[in-house]
């Protein structure tokens, strides 16, 4: 019998900052998860289609570098409703995120999440968007991706034992 597979999807707005750092975090713990690895697969995508076919911001690209993180993000992708009703999770940066991916959704077994939920879930908080500013903020965006990562891996085994 094969290894049942999940399909993960990060979501930000314009898939150049925030998402692909996301997939490319979890991308890296996932290889290094000997209950994950080869039975996850994590892309990203945004919910607006300005940057489709895109790589991923420099700033964020360096952020990663500076963390340690040397895997590739997927070119920019547009969060479809096709895409979602696809994936079995969604994990989405803001509330505005939540709320769109939510309209767009009609898969009722997708799990869809908060990023700042898996780091607090008494909080309705946003992963802050560091287009704007410089690399501190990317660091720091980066730091607040990092610190959710551990709950989305136990999420992501729990669901995956589910379906062993």
């Amino acid at each position: 019998m094969p290894h049942p597979e999940l399909s993960v999807a990060t979501i930000c707005t314009g898939n150049i900052c925030r998402s692909p750092m996301a997939e490319v975090v979890l991308k890296h713990l996932i290889a290094e998860d000997p209950e994950l690895a080869g039975h996850v697969v994590v892309t990203s995508a945004g919910t607006a289609s300005w940057h489709v076919g895109s790589s991923m911001d420099p700033r964020a690209r360096e952020a990663l570098d500076r963390a340690g993180y040397r895997l590739d993000g997927s070119r920019g992708a547009y969060a479809s409703p096709e895409f979602l009703d696809a994936q079995d999770v969604v994990v989405v940066m803001t509330r505005e995120h939540l709320a769109d991916v939510r309209s767009r959704l009609s898969n009722p077994g997708t799990n869809l999440v908060l990023w700042r939920h898996l780091i607090d879930p008494s909080k309705d908080l946003d992963v802050p968007d560091p287009y704007y500013g410089d690399d501190a903020e990317f660091d720091a965006c980066l730091g607040v991706i990092s610190a959710g990562s551990e709950a989305l891996l136990s999420l992501l085994r729990s669901q995956l034992a589910a379906r062993s």
